[in-house]
């Protein structure tokens, strides 16, 4: 026979330690996708400094697909 016994305290920190670590997860991946729209953006804004492009012939340069460049063209 198997004997449970339900501890409240413990059971809280189980389930804050697991928001917290989702927590953390979520905020590394939003991170990581943040650092590589900030890369693309210093990517783009080099191509047009250096090679004389536009916006828009950077990005293709890039191989950024028309709908992402629309995502882009705001914050160039």
């Amino acid at each position: 026979m198997v004997n449970l016994v339900w501890n409240e305290e413990d059971a809280k920190k189980f389930y804050i330690a697991q928001g917290r670590e989702e927590g953390l997860q979520k905020g590394r991946q939003e991170g990581r996708q943040e650092g590589k729209m900030e890369t693309l953006l210093e990517n783009i804004r080099n191509l047009m400094e250096t090679l004389h492009l536009s916006a828009e012939s950077a990005m293709d340069a890039l191989g950024i697909s028309p709908e992402k460049q629309k995502e882009f063209e705001p914050l160039i």
